[in-house]
């Protein structure tokens, strides 16, 4: 079992993160969702429900070069925090059946309806 923690870049180096206190049970299939916009900020879902969110955030770090996307794990131990509170270090261990990745933000009823397939 572990916990939740979705995190964003922006330009000046700043994450802005949503945190699920709540534990995943285990052998169950669960479905995750994140959503990012500058004007809803990071939402975190769990089986088509919302349980966090962070509206603090902060111009996303786009450009031309490549951008690395970690699940379970993250490519610096410094950038693995909530705020100052340094999050404890481990990998994913479990399955991941599919992975989608939108040019846009979702709606909740379109997360509800993908986690619902």
């Amino acid at each position: 079992m572990g916990y939740l923690t979705v995190q964003t870049l922006g330009e000046s180096g700043f994450y802005s993160t949503s945190f699920n206190n709540e534990t995943l049970p285990l052998n169950v299939w669960s479905h995750i969702g994140m959503t990012y916009s500058i004007s809803n900020g990071i939402r975190l879902f769990v089986n088509g429900s919302l349980v966090n969110k962070n509206n603090l955030v902060f111009d996303y770090l786009a450009s031309d070069e490549m951008t690395a996307i970690t699940i379970g794990t993250c490519l610096q131990s410094n950038q693995c925090s909530i705020n100052a509170t340094t999050i404890v270090l481990s990998q994913f261990q479990g399955q991941i059946d599919e992975l989608k990745i939108f040019a846009r933000e979702l709606t909740n009823y379109e997360i509800h309806v993908l986690a619902s397939e």
